[in-house]
């Protein structure tokens, strides 16, 4: 991620010698993304990533910590954090938190295949068997429907003229799922876990990463939102046999209830809509403008094709076959 705290050799070496790693031997910083400041810093006897927080404060960093630390002991593959001498995990860096982690050596697959979306679910459904039981580690969902209603008005004029309805119709919608969801079962979701959230080595899944959108919620959401990525086309319909590849894998760790089972295609929708509504928002930030202003915003269209497809398409019911 892109390079907003600057430090000097100096500065890395008097963080790093509270490692047990030795000697410092590079470290570079990561010119991708918008939001963290990323270094790769290596050692003699370890890989590391340093990441030092820009927008996230004290009070909420370490939960994504200890739910890594949970995860990698539950053999969930991600990264690692990494403790000092001291035990500590959460350090202090230009008065901004950070963490160091196992570096994960892969990198993201392009195309998909349906193996990778097999590997996809047995790690999804490692994951939320885990997370179920993880009952003292709480975030709430500050993405979920209270978020997407209040900012219809703002997103409105953004959309086709042709879909301004369906937005309207969809979080109506989605509100009547949502009132469903509660019951359905909870856990810890990853709340983000794109195509390029996943690094691959030799076809192999190396390692989920970027868990920052993590929070209590629904499981079968977390589910969809991963399905809606991994397995729908470039017209936004789902690839049955990557989709069944998915959620056989991920009913090895997790078989889904039939409750769940039930809503799936709600729940599809409802992801779809996360996801547009959350482009739509970041559009009309930049429209808006000021320092908050994402220099970069992807297509909202890509996820309205994914919402009108999971609204009408028959292969929607995919995960009860």
């Amino acid at each position: 991620m892109s390079v907003y705290t600057e430090l000097s050799l100096q500065e890395m070496q008097d963080f790093t010698k509270q490692f047990d790693f030795g000697e410092l031997k590079s470290f570079q910083g990561v010119e991708a993304g918008v939001e963290n400041t990323t270094y790769f810093v290596s050692f003699d006897q370890a890989e590391t990533v340093l990441q030092i927080f820009e927008e996230q404060g004290f009070d909420e960093i370490p939960f994504f910590i200890e739910l890594n630390r949970r995860l990698s002991e539950d053999q969930v593959p991600v990264a690692t954090p990494i403790a000092n001498q001291a035990g500590d995990r959460l350090f202090t860096i230009k008065g901004k938190p950070a963490a160091l982690f196992q570096r994960i050596h892969g990198s993201t697959l392009s195309p998909i295949s349906i193996d990778a979306c097999r590997q996809m679910g047995e790690a999804l459904g490692k994951m939320h068997a885990a997370t179920q039981t993880y009952r003292d580690l709480k975030r709430d969902n500050h993405r979920w429907n209270t978020w997407w209603e209040s900012n219809v008005d703002r997103v409105i004029d953004l959309v086709p003229e042709d879909h301004q309805t369906t937005l309207k119709d969809q979080v109506a919608r989605s509100k009547q799922f949502v009132a469903k969801a509660a019951s359905l079962p909870q856990g810890i979701i990853h709340g983000d876990l794109f195509c390029d959230n996943a690094l691959f080595n030799e076809g192999k899944l190396a390692g989920i990463i970027d868990f920052y959108n993590a929070c209590d919620g629904c499981l079968l959401f977390d589910l969809a939102v991963t399905i809606n990525d991994w397995c729908s086309s470039s017209t936004g319909h789902l690839d049955a046999d990557k989709t069944e590849a998915l959620v056989s894998g991920y009913n090895q760790f997790r078989t889904l209830t039939s409750d769940e089972v039930n809503q799936w295609p709600q729940a599809a929708e409802t992801a779809a809509l996360r996801f547009w509504m959350l482009r739509l928002v970041a559009l009309a930030r930049k429209r808006e403008g000021g320092p908050q202003a994402p220099p970069h915003v992807k297509d909202p269209n890509d996820f309205l094709d994914i919402l009108v497809a999971r609204r009408t398409d028959p292969q929607c019911d995919l995960i009860s076959n």
